[in-house]
Order: structure tokens, then sequence, then C-alpha cells
């Protein structure tokens, strides 16, 4: 969806809801601890659906 909903953040888990009126999905990322383990960090967000069709290419 280039850089309308992309960030340099990690973003993930689209879904429209089942209602057809938003697109959800999750941006975040994650540390590295000194030991090799990670955490992962994220928030939810949502756009109105039609950002969809707005970004389809035109033929």
């Amino acid at each position: 969806m280039g850089d309308k909903i992309n960030t340099r953040a990690s973003e993930e888990g689209p879904r429209v809801t089942p209602d057809g009126k938003y697109l959800t999905f999750s941006r975040g990322g994650y540390t590295i601890n000194k030991d090799g383990s990670y955490y992962v960090f994220g928030n939810p967000y949502w756009v109105d659906a039609q950002v969809i069709e707005n970004l389809r290419p035109k033929q």
C-alpha cells in the first residue's frame, strides 16, 4: 500500500472488518535483549477500508 499505510515500522495482520468498513492492522517492531531473546511491541490501527479502492491501480 506504499507510504499511505506503510512506515519504517513493521505492519502486520491486515484484516477488513466483517461490515467491510475498516482495514485494521498492527504497527510496531521489536527489541533484542542482551541474552538474544526479543520483545515484540505494537499498537492496533484502523483506517477506512475505502483506502483499498483509492490505492488500487487504475486500469
